[in-house]
């Protein structure tokens, strides 16, 4: 029986408890095995796309039978398929918020805020609807911290500058904010780079 789940792990992407399962529900038959979890993977990605089991299995082979690739694959497609682009939304306006989102990960969300052409990125979110509610929520944020920084000049003193930025930090909008652009960095740039790639 080893040597058959051997057998199947090189055939098919499964964990060993599984393929040892399916081999006993199948007789040890490896070619049934793969026969019925590729039809059963085939359906499964089927209902989730709503592609036709036909393309499915061209896809799923191409993916070497992994699901989670394979319906990424299809979505990702289907997107470009589908794609229209939104008035304003440029490759350049794509460009500037992923410089933005580039600030985020190498700084942090409060420098970020100051980056020049964040008028700019906000416009660009607004129009795509998927971002658009993290575009509001982000101004809201730079609206307290200007206000907060209001007539701060780099010959304040440090202590200055960091009491200020302690009160940013308990700012609500300033918080709200960098939570929900911490938990939607990767869906944000995932978004952005679909547009990219059709603009």
């Amino acid at each position: 029986m080893t040597d058959k789940i051997k057998e199947l792990r090189k055939l098919l992407p499964i964990p060993i408890g599984e393929a040892l399962q399916m081999l006993k529900t199948n007789d040890g038959d490896v070619e049934r095995c793969v026969f019925l979890f590729k039809a059963k993977s085939i359906k499964e990605i089927s209902e989730l796309t709503g592609c036709d089991e036909k393309t499915v299995a061209y896809y799923y082979e191409a993916e070497k039978y992994d699901f989670n690739r394979t319906v990424s694959t299809i979505r990702e497609d289907t997107y470009d398929k589908n794609y229209k682009q939104i008035e304003g939304v440029t490759k350049e306006a794509v460009f500037n918020v992923l410089q933005w989102l580039r600030i985020i990960e190498s700084e942090d969300f409060g420098v970020s805020l100051d980056y020049q052409l964040l008028d700019r990125t906000l416009q660009t979110l607004v129009l795509i609807p998927s971002l658009s509610e993290i575009a509001l929520v982000v101004e809201k944020a730079k609206s307290a911290k200007d206000l907060i920084f209001e007539g701060y000049q780099d010959t304040d003193s440090l202590d200055e500058f960091v009491r200020r930025h302690r009160k940013l930090d308990d700012s609500q909008d300033f918080q709200i904010a960098s939570e929900l652009v911490g938990l939607k960095l990767t869906i944000m740039k995932e978004e952005l780079l679909r547009h990219s790639r059709n603009l």
